[in-house]
């Protein structure tokens, strides 16, 4: 939480271009989760189920250092990110049901 900076947030620059930022997360662990759904596709061993899971996994932990770092009272305030977490635990429940 230390890490993240509303400063390095998705911006419009002054000449209009959307600038994207990363909210204070390095960029190795960004290009990580940004490249999980290009190459989900070459993963044949997962099911689709599981490719689903992987997915929304990624895009939540990087969509909920965004929220943070933006603006983190009002996403906190209106359960975004409660929200956000539940789609993780619902994730992880079914992967550790499937794996008794």
């Amino acid at each position: 939480m230390g890490s993240l900076d509303p400063a390095d947030c998705d911006r419009m620059g002054p000449d209009g271009r959307l600038i994207e930022g990363t909210g204070g997360v390095d960029a190795a662990t960004m290009s990580t989760l940004s490249v999980v759904p290009c190459v989900l596709s070459e993963a044949v061993w997962l099911t689709p189920d599981q490719q689903v899971r992987i997915l929304a996994v990624a895009c939540v932990v990087s969509g909920i250092v965004r929220l943070l770092a933006d603006d983190p009272g009002t996403e906190i305030l209106h359960s975004l990110v409660a929200r956000m977490c539940t789609t993780l635990d619902h994730c992880g429940a079914t992967v550790a049901r499937r794996g008794r």
